[in-house]
């Protein structure tokens, strides 16, 4: 069967490799978010669960002796743990191709590294001895696998073609064969005279002295294999789905999975105001000292010291249209603050009147802060009072991702004119299209209706948006290049709300929302991934405040997007507009209740 909400709950991320210890009697699991599963005589010996990674984990790898591993990300980033040394990475290098696997040397001092278009990176005492990087290849290499005396290595390519470096002969391929599912991995005969592949299907394909034992080509698969080890003998192997189920065939026996453990439990909250007396608190970010910075929707920003102290680095009220839902709304911390102390702010200007993306810099005494670019990016429709987004956030790629409003007019979601009703990405540096829109100006999605979410899973390149739906149907969107919301409220000009949240007849590609409200609605705001061993079940989830319901929602995910499970939280607060999470791990929430009396809350587990 599926795994069950609380299974799904429990790995956060999907695995995406193994690898076994030098007994034979125990293996690792590792999580695309560098979670990392211990079975056996394995031991834990620490993992990048919880942490904000650049990149996302694809494989890992054991030390001889078995007490140490490394785990590698797809820019090349080394993580090492246990007697596992670094020995140096690509984390720093712009590669022409990510990074796919990695393979360490017999004695344990150096290591491989080989990225989709078989280019090769050794460290260590890992001798260089050839690569694919400067051959078309027909299909992407997917895994590496090294000889054992260290001198050669094989990669595979998704159809199953094989390439021998240094001392790895070759012994046959799947290159001419029409293949029901892709090659995903590899491992070698301890002889180095033969190898075995794995399809995604659980297909087994052996050369050379490899003896075939077995498959799970006929069995109907939950989730996809991802790779395989063998047994240090030489006479097993081992197989891993991305839901972390384990399949052994020869003498490779079984030792756990992740699907066998107990979900954690979720915690019990602890709340403290950290500010009061606030009008409209709007948005929340932390600089890299730990100093709280804020909006306040009148035109305030605000920062509050590591000592508690609240100062006002700005007032620019008299310039913003602060009627309604207008006013100083979102804002986004430069990921790079240490170094260019800029940060991002959405507003109303008051003439003309339109929402704009602004830079600011702020005093390194925190006495103040300056505009620098005003706009930094304008034009984002403001013609009523409703619908305004404006919600900014750094993405993984280091772009300024930009939900907007459709500012109730009828013609702006789906037109690739206006910045209204999308969600934009641009350069922070000077509010430009960024690489790669599929429009070729800001718009990255279009066919929304007002965007107050924008969240970035960690470890993942999952970017979601959070928007109101009409009188039903609020939405949590996993977004694509190009993607459509679906809404579409134009009747001949005018503003129909009556229409579908996502209108999959007008428009069948649309983006199928991973959840949605149904109705009553709940008017859903800001969002963030929290991540943290402390917050037990709730680790790895997408936290979200909503307004009107009043409370938060905490939405467990599966590998691909889709919201598991759901759980209401801080019910007793009334309205809530923002969630973050700080750099102390705690969630700091802002309430949107007026009359002044507003707060920012620390929520601990």
């Amino acid at each position: 069967p599926p795994p069950t909400a609380a299974q799904a709950a429990a790995l956060n991320q999907p695995v995406v490799g193994m690898a076994a210890t030098a007994s034979g009697k125990g293996y690792w699991q590792v999580a695309r978010d560098g979670g990392v599963f211990a079975f056996g005589d394995a031991a834990f010996l620490g993992s990048m669960g919880g942490t904000r990674l650049n990149q996302p984990i694809v494989g890992m790898s054991p030390t001889p002796t078995g007490k140490g591993y490394w785990l590698v990300a797809s820019d090349g980033g080394i993580f090492s743990f246990g007697d596992a040394t670094f020995a140096g990475s690509t984390g720093d290098i712009r590669l022409n191709q990510p990074i796919v696997g990695m393979s360490p040397t017999p004695s344990g001092k150096g290591y491989w590294l080989v990225a989709r278009d078989g280019g090769i990176f050794a460290f260590g005492d890992a001798g260089f001895v050839g690569s694919t990087g400067d051959i078309r290849l027909n299909q992407p290499v997917v895994a590496m696998a090294p000889t054992p005396t260290g001198k050669g290595y094989w990669l595979v390519a998704s159809d199953g073609g094989i390439f021998s470096f240094g001392d790895a002969a070759f012994v046959g391929s799947t290159g001419d064969i029409h293949l029901n599912q892709p090659i995903v991995g590899m491992a070698s005969r301890p002889t180095g005279k033969g190898y075995w592949l794995v399809a995604s299907d659980g297909g087994i394909f052996a050369f050379g002295d490899a003896p075939f034992l077995g498959s799970a080509g006929a069995i109907k698969l939950n989730q996809p294999v991802v790779g395989m080890d063998s047994t240090p003998a030489g006479d097993g192997y081992w197989l891993v789905a991305s839901d972390g189920g384990v399949f052994t065939y020869g003498n490779a026996t079984f030792a756990g999975s992740p699907q066998e453990q107990a979900a954690p439990a979720d915690p019990t909250i602890q709340v403290a105001t950290v500010v009061g007396g606030l009008d409209h608190p709007w948005d929340i970010g932390f600089t890299p000292d730990g100093t709280m910075l804020f909006t306040e929707r009148s035109g305030k920003l605000k920062a509050r010291l590591t000592d508690g102290t609240v100062r006002l680095l700005a007032d620019i009220g008299p310039d913003l249209y602060t009627q309604g839902e207008d006013g100083l709304l979102g804002m986004a911390v430069d990921p790079n603050y240490a170094g260019n102390r800029a940060v991002y702010t959405c507003a109303t200007n008051a003439s003309p009147r339109e929402v704009r993306v602004m830079r600011w810099s702020v005093a390194s005494d925190y006495s103040s802060a300056t505009r620098t670019n005003n706009p930094l990016l304008g034009g984002i429709p403001s013609a009523a009072t409703i619908h305004n987004g404006c919600r900014p956030r750094f993405g993984p790629d280091g772009m300024l991702w930009v939900g907007t409003g459709d500012s109730a007019q009828g013609p702006n979601p789906q037109s690739t004119s206006s910045l209204g009703g999308k969600v934009l990405r641009i350069r922070p540096a000077d509010g430009g299209a960024a690489p790669g829109n599929p429009f070729g100006n800001a718009i990255y999605t279009l066919g929304h209706r007002n965007v107050q979410g924008l969240a970035w899973r960690p470890g993942t390149d999952q970017m979601f948006s959070v928007e109101h739906g009409p009188d039903r149907d609020d939405e949590v969107n996993r977004l694509r290049p190009g993607g459509n919301g679906g809404w579409d409220p134009n009747n001949g000009g005018s503003y129909d709300q009556s229409r579908p949240m996502t209108d999959l007849a007008k428009f069948p590609d649309a983006m199928r929302p991973v959840w949605t409200s149904g109705s009553p609605t709940v008017a859903p705001s800001g969002a963030t991934f929290v991540t943290g061993s402390a917050w037990g079940g709730w680790n790895g989830a997408l936290v979200v405040a909503c307004l009107k319901g009043s409370q938060l929602l905490v939405m467990n995910m599966d590998a691909e997007g889709n919201v598991a499970r759901v759980t209401k939280a801080l019910t007793n607060q009334g309205r809530l507009r923002s969630v973050v999470q700080g750099p102390d791990g705690s969630l700091y929430v802002s309430t949107d209740n007026g009359s002044g009396a507003d707060k920012i809350l620390r929520v601990s587990p």
